[in-house]
């Protein structure tokens, strides 16, 4: 589930760089993935953290789990994403100009 969140947020990453490419806005790319970069490190995992039990023994290591994957696999993810658009968008900008 979360590497299928993690390929939806790479989805709209793409996106996003297709709409500001598109208008031709002042934001950098870079700003888009450090933005997606601070939401996989504080905002993203908390969505999936287990529900903590009533007996008051709550153990640490499913958000232990769920806390590296979104930083190891979502880093990798929005770096590659990024990667990938760069070398895309150099690539029909130079077809363009010839």
């Amino acid at each position: 589930m979360i590497l299928l969140f993690i390929l939806g947020i790479s989805l709209i990453q793409f996106g996003l760089y297709y709409l500001n490419t598109k208008y031709k806005t002042k934001l950098p790319n870079l700003i888009i993935l450090l933005t997606l970069l601070i939401c996989y490190f504080f905002v993203f995992p908390k969505f999936f953290y287990p529900e903590p039990r009533t007996d008051g023994i709550n153990c640490g290591m499913p958000i232990l789990g769920i806390t590296l994957g979104f930083w190891i696999f979502g880093t990798i993810a929005g770096i590659a994403t990024h990667i990938i658009w760069t070398i895309k968008n150099k690539k029909a900008h130079k077809h363009n100009n010839v």
